[in-house]
């Protein structure tokens, strides 16, 4: 028998982009729900602007590189890392990333998913990753190691939100990109 992964709720679904703010206008025009958070992930290479449904959060959000128009600006102006959604904007890039380099959204929007956007990952809320990522190993599911910087640990740390995280091989979930998360966004607390 399994052992069970015990997950919270669902903490976000992430959308990949091919443009962050016209996907954002997008879902405000169509939902009627504002921004509550904008941040660009450094080490993602990505922009991404979230909305709140009860406790989840829906992401939109576009790959810097095959896009990446923009810039996080706070209200006066001043480059910034993430805000809130009334207190930030996306505003054009003076010098746009080249289209050409892909991190991993742009990659999964060219390769995977044939140019189309959609739906990109889905993510659980767990109290702590460490305890629950061998669970899902022992169940029989794959933790992808990291990549970038070279380390290949399973379990990451997000420094700007203070979250552990790891993805499950999307081989054994049916084509779909799963992570575990801990902690949770300054707008879900």
């Amino acid at each position: 028998m399994p052992e069970k992964v015990n997950a919270n709720f669902i903490d976000h679904i992430s959308i990949a982009c091919l443009d962050v703010l016209k996907a954002e206008q997008d879902y405000m025009q169509i939902f009627g729900w504002e921004v509550v958070e904008r941040y660009f992930d450094p080490d993602s290479h990505i922009n991404v602007s979230c909305f709140k449904v009860g406790p989840t959060m829906v992401e939109v959000m576009e790959d810097e590189y095959s896009g990446g128009w923009y810039e996080l600006q706070d209200i006066s102006g001043k480059v910034v890392i993430s805000g809130m959604g009334n207190a930030t904007k996306w505003v054009p890039r003076k010098d746009p990333k080249p289209e050409g380099k892909m991190a991993d959204v742009g990659y999964w929007i060219s390769k995977v998913n044939n140019g189309r956007e959609g739906v990109q990952l889905i993510s659980i809320n767990v109290d702590d990753v460490n305890q629950e990522g061998p669970k899902i190993k022992a169940n029989g599911g794959a933790l992808v190691p990291e990549k970038l910087s070279g380390t290949g640990k399973e379990v990451r740390f997000w420094p700007d939100k203070g979250r552990n995280y790891a993805f499950i091989h999307p081989k054994r979930m049916h084509g779909a990109l799963w992570e575990v998360i801990d902690g949770k966004y300054s707008s879900q607390k």
